[in-house]
């Protein structure tokens, strides 16, 4: 069964890594989307410009994390960049 959470929720689905974040007519888990913090982290984007290229453009920075697309991701960074 698909669920949809709120991130600013605090309830214990805000922790569960099963829920779903629904972009569009995709659901991604949350275990993809922090998976894809990781490796953008490995791969030496800061985690405040992450935060940045979410606040600048949601759907397409959550999408590239869950895939792992660091290079759409590193182009919403630059985006959001002052």
């Amino acid at each position: 069964m698909l669920r949809e959470i709120c991130v600013m929720q605090d309830d214990d689905s805000y922790y569960d890594i099963t829920a779903f974040v629904y972009i569009g007519c995709h659901a991604f888990t949350l275990d993809d989307i922090w998976s894809g913090v990781v490796a953008a982290e490995r791969a030496g984007v800061l985690l405040g410009e992450i935060g940045h290229a979410l606040t600048h453009n949601w759907p397409a920075a959550v999408t590239a994390l869950a895939l792992g697309n660091i290079g759409v991701l590193r182009v919403l960074v630059d985006e959001a960049s002052p």
